[in-house]
């Protein structure tokens, strides 16, 4: 059993996703939330394992939310939701380690599918987003750069966690997702591709 919890301000988007996973028995919802504030204050207790994050909540931006809600469930998964994808609320979306990328009209089977793959650990990215980071160019974030070279300076997940102030395990998720995009195996392999794309030095 997998426990969700839902951080949107309308209602009716809340209501649509819990009926949506009435077809995902081993889904539980265990919270929601209207606010960013609301959800600060309630998630930690509720510790679930997926959060779903609306981009544009009335108090804060999804994007930077999820970074400070990451620091209070560090083994949750996160998923940011919007009805309008753009390329810099990708990026900080990415950057603060958010696992999957949805957007608010994707059909009920989509919905269904990325909750399969966030259970699993693996990135769901919605179409529209998908078509976002080809448009834009958005193959490697600036932080996965960072990431990559303090990889290719031997430093451990704890010293390039400490140099670019995030946690292990956002360095760990930074990672996944490079050598996902690399369609590497190995943290060798995955600095090598960086160093024959030019991305890092040799």
């Amino acid at each position: 059993m997998h426990t969700l919890f839902l951080i949107d301000d309308h209602k009716v988007v809340r209501d649509g996703v819990k009926a949506i996973m009435l077809a995902k028995p081993n889904i539980k919802i265990i919270g929601e939330a209207a606010s960013g504030a609301e959800a600060l204050s309630t998630i930690k207790e509720k510790n679930p394992d997926l959060v779903f994050v609306d981009l544009k909540l009335p108090d804060d931006n999804g994007s930077k939310l999820i970074s400070q809600l990451m620091a209070l469930c560090p083994n949750a998964k996160f998923a940011l939701l919007t009805a309008e994808p753009n390329p810099t609320d990708l990026q900080r979306a990415q950057d603060a380690g958010a696992l999957a990328f949805l957007t608010k009209d994707m059909e009920t089977t989509e919905y269904l599918l990325a909750i399969d793959k966030m259970t699993a650990g693996k990135r769901y990215i919605s179409a529209a987003f998908t078509d976002l980071m080809i448009n834009t160019n958005l193959n490697y974030t600036p932080r996965e750069v960072e990431v990559l070279k303090g990889f290719s300076d031997g430093l451990s997940y704890k010293e390039i966690g400490a140099k670019l102030d995030i946690s292990p395990r956002t360095v760990e998720t930074h990672k996944l997702r490079i050598m996902e995009k690399m369609k590497v195996k190995t943290v060798v392999e995955m600095v090598r591709q960086a160093i024959r794309e030019g991305l890092i030095c040799a």
